[in-house]
């Protein structure tokens, strides 16, 4: 039984030997003193390393979202040129006008590279055809009609296309649906 270690707190959290044992009070009390002021300072830099972790946590939460918007604004800039561009043009006329087509060309092209910098930023388009069956979490129903020869709750109009960022909707599509 010598070699088990003791079940008495003293002996097993004392390092000192006990003040019986030749150690001057006084000593001991410095040895205490000493380590209250050591885990005193452990404590006053372990808060501080906390507050630091803190700062530089915030501070990569910003330049995180700072970044995201950067890309974002990015991919958005060549629909800012083509509008610039567009609107640089003089107008090819039809007795000194912009023809209707030109113009519509125009818009196509604009928005053609809107949905090209959308698709770069995974953003994709929900665009229901009419019979597809109606999603809720796709699709926000405006109206539901009865339409004969229509199969119950499809999709029968669409009035604006939605959008989707992965899993998540940005935005539903707009739709009719049959009752």
């Amino acid at each position: 039984m010598a070699d088990e270690e003791s079940n008495n707190p003293e002996e097993y959290y004392m390092d000192e030997p006990p003040l019986d044992q030749g150690v001057e009070a006084d000593d001991l009390v410095r040895q205490l003193q000493a380590e209250l002021d050591e885990a005193i300072e452990a404590r006053k830099r372990a808060l501080a390393d906390f507050k630091n972790y803190q700062r530089r946590a915030t501070e990569n939460e910003q330049r995180a979202a700072q970044m995201a918007t950067a890309r974002v604004v990015r991919s958005i800039m060549p629909v800012l040129d083509h509008f610039d561009l567009a609107l640089s043009q003089k107008p090819v006329s039809e007795g000194g006008q912009m023809t209707l087509e030109n113009l519509l060309q125009a818009v196509r092209i604009v928005r053609d590279e809107f949905n090209r910098a959308l698709a770069s930023q995974n953003v994709e388009r929900i665009e229901p055809k009419v019979g597809d069956p109606f999603d809720p979490h796709r699709h926000q129903a405006v109206k539901h009609e009865k339409v004969e020869g229509a199969e119950p709750n499809t999709i029968h109009m669409v009035f604006q296309a939605g959008y989707a960022l992965g899993d998540m909707v940005l935005r539903p599509s707009t739709v009719v649906v049959t009752a």
